[in-house]
């Protein structure tokens, strides 16, 4: 059976590119529509989630879905945001459901869905770019990893807020606030250690990694603050108020490898759709009723309820507890298959659509 696979040719997944596909890849358009193949399958991806680049990808999935016998869509932003005739914000269910159960397209990212869709979207783990092995092949990851010691600590949690201000002033309003290592980007509050230095113009250290590597700035564990800190606590990027769906990202994978135990500031039952991942979480030794608020102030706020009541218990204590927690969902990050079904959709496609 000869395929075709149209794929846009900034597909950050590299897996793509290996050699025994290379003589079914087309990335010019015209010259997709005109061959003659027993199957089409096609690759797009957005990476940009501005308006625009959503309108675009819309249209070509349309383009697509004339020719090709199925469309698979990588969306490289985990959680699209855009806005449309003035109505917005969408998000990603949105726009998977501007198609119809009849429409040949699937869609993966990395994130889980607590509202219906049309159409399927399989969980892509993006949590480090590059792949999950990145603190066990690369270099200066594993550098990073061998600074970080145990023992007696500054702080309890170590809370970047970046964009989200409400939180920080929350943070600061509270009684864990002392006991907690906290920036807010949002409002210029950064800390940069001499290990993972703030991103410049010049092709050097982890500018140079995030750029030649694909590796970003921010899949660095930056010693300077976890060795300041016992516990942290993740805010995601993209918190919709309906709740409709959670991400991960780089954010929790950092505590997971280190096997630090966390918290989520992100969408109501972000930590069931964190076991749903197969993981495990904190709770009794951690108070996770959060996970269950719809309001999101009441939800900040019950996670840092939680976060000083931790900071009562003894650190020694806590780790003995979570460490079969711990274990488990640093083993289950390397060991589980977490983009199977997007290699499959690449090497053996019909397979996925049977």
């Amino acid at each position: 059976m000869k395929i075709a696979r149209y794929i846009d040719p900034d597909w950050h997944h590299y897996c793509v590119r290996e050699y025994k596909l290379k003589d079914s890849i087309i990335e010019n358009f015209d010259q997709y529509k005109e061959v003659k193949v027993d199957a089409k399958y096609s690759y797009l991806q957005n990476f940009k989630a501005s308006t625009a680049s959503v309108q675009e990808l819309e249209t070509r999935i349309r383009q697509h879905l004339q020719i090709a016998n199925h469309v698979f869509v990588g969306l490289g932003e985990p959680l699209l945001i855009y806005e449309e005739k003035d109505q917005g914000p969408f998000y990603t269910n949105d726009f998977i459901n501007k198609f119809t159960e009849d429409d040949k397209v699937t869609f993966f990212a990395n994130l889980k869905s607590h509202v219906p869709l049309n159409r399927p979207m399989h969980y892509l783990n993006d949590m480090f770019f590059k792949s999950n092995n990145i603190y066990k092949e690369h270099e200066m990851c594993k550098q990073l990893l061998d600074k970080l010691t145990t023992g007696n600590k500054k702080f309890y949690w170590e809370l970047m807020c970046s964009n989200e201000i409400n939180l920080y002033h929350m943070l600061k309003r509270h009684e864990v606030d002392h006991k907690t290592f906290s920036t807010c980007h949002a409002l210029g509050i950064s800390h940069w250690g001499p290990d993972v230095v703030a991103p410049t113009d010049q092709r050097s250290g982890a500018e140079y990694i995030a750029g030649e590597r694909n590796i970003r700035v921010s899949d660095l564990i930056d010693p300077s603050i976890y060795n300041q800190s016992y516990y942290s606590c993740v805010v995601e990027t993209v918190i919709p108020e309906d709740n409709r769906m959670s991400m991960f990202s780089e954010k929790e994978a950092k505590p997971i490898i280190t096997k630090r135990p966390f918290m989520i500031v992100g969408t109501k039952d972000h930590l069931k759709a964190f076991r749903d991942l197969g993981f495990k979480t904190f709770s009794p030794v951690i108070d996770e009723s959060y996970d269950d608020e719809p309001d999101r102030d009441k939800r900040y706020s019950m996670i840092l309820d939680a976060m000083n009541e931790l900071t009562k218990m003894d650190t020694t204590e806590v780790f003995e507890q979570l460490g079969p927690v711990l274990q488990h969902n640093h083993d289950h990050f390397y060991k589980n298959d977490w983009n199977e079904k997007l290699l499959t959709a690449w090497f053996t496609p019909s397979q996925l659509l049977e």
